[in-house]
């Protein structure tokens, strides 16, 4: 699981905040209604920014069961975040079949290999990759979800083992292809979005301050 905290520059907002309590305003309740409004905005600059990465759909990522999840404040924890999974994601979700990328499936045997291969389109731009005719499709025993495998060779399993390290280690004898898993993708794309959320949230306390005032001293 990968997190980015929502927070702003202190001194950004210093002014702001110093008046704001010497009139009597509670900052407390500011920065709660400001990170609680910022975040799902945030959420989105982070999902445009990934998408442009990735080729996902939206309702995807931005499902918090599989993807991009808003963690809110609240009075007794100040602090809010967005977080995302950090499993792999099997390659299948990148299939340019949309009955193999999407979950609207329930598979009880592997679907047949097109002639022309197995293809996936992991970038929004460009052209499928054609997998290799090693490839083929597998349903998991545990989550019954389709993927795209392989068989290892008897020296990767070899070598798995004396590493200790992957599938092979315990003697598996199929590799199930995964793709970055979307905290990758989100680390990588983090940098992009940090400035822009860092705005958002500061408007979003200027803001939060306004309203907690009108509230506290409404106009005749």
């Amino acid at each position: 699981m990968i997190s980015y905290n929502i927070e702003a520059n202190p001194e950004d907002i210093r002014e702001a905040k110093s008046l704001f309590e010497f009139i009597g305003g509670n900052s407390a309740d500011a920065v709660r209604i400001a990170i609680n409004r910022a975040a799902p905005k945030i959420r989105t600059k982070a999902s445009q920014a990934i998408r442009r990465q990735v080729r996902l759909k939206a309702q995807f990522i931005n499902n918090p069961e599989s993807g991009l999840k808003v963690v809110k404040a609240t009075r007794a924890k100040l602090s809010g975040a967005i977080q995302t999974p950090s499993r792999g994601l099997l390659l299948t979700r990148y299939s340019t079949d949309p009955q193999i990328s999407g979950d609207k499936v329930g598979w009880l045997r592997p679907p047949v290999i097109p002639p022309r291969g197995i293809k996936v389109k992991v970038k929004p731009t460009g052209s499928p990759e054609t997998m290799s005719n090693k490839f083929f499709y597998i349903i998991l025993p545990n989550s019954r979800a389709l993927a795209i495998a392989r068989r290892r060779s008897s020296a990767q399993i070899a070598s798995a083992r004396s590493r200790g390290t992957g599938g092979g280690s315990k003697g598996g004898s199929i590799d199930v292809a995964y793709a970055p898993s979307l905290s990758q993708v989100f680390s990588d794309v983090r940098d992009e979005v940090l400035p822009e959320a860092g705005d958002i949230y500061q408007s979003e306390l200027l803001d939060a301050m306004r309203f907690l005032l009108q509230k506290q001293f409404p106009k005749d």
